[in-house]
């Protein structure tokens, strides 16, 4: 089950530069569109870094409940 854990992080962090392109290019605009208008900016990369950060990190912390919940299940 270890293994499943560090393939799960190992994976996460392999495909974040991946993701954040796409999602700069426009895939879940609707995300970091807030932040350009807030900001008055038309730029793409720092918001949608800052968007693709929290994507991960709410995955990275769902994961982490469920891995300590069927930690702590089995007697």
């Amino acid at each position: 089950m270890l293994l499943f854990r560090r393939g799960f992080y190992l994976l996460a962090g392999f495909t974040f530069p991946g993701f954040w392109m796409l999602h700069a290019s426009g895939a879940g605009a609707g995300l970091y569109q807030p932040i350009q208008h807030l900001c008055h900016t038309s730029a793409t990369g720092w918001p949608s870094l800052l968007t693709a950060c929290l994507l991960y990190l709410a995955a990275m912390g769902c994961f982490e409940v469920c891995w300590r919940l069927l930690k702590n299940a089995r007697p």
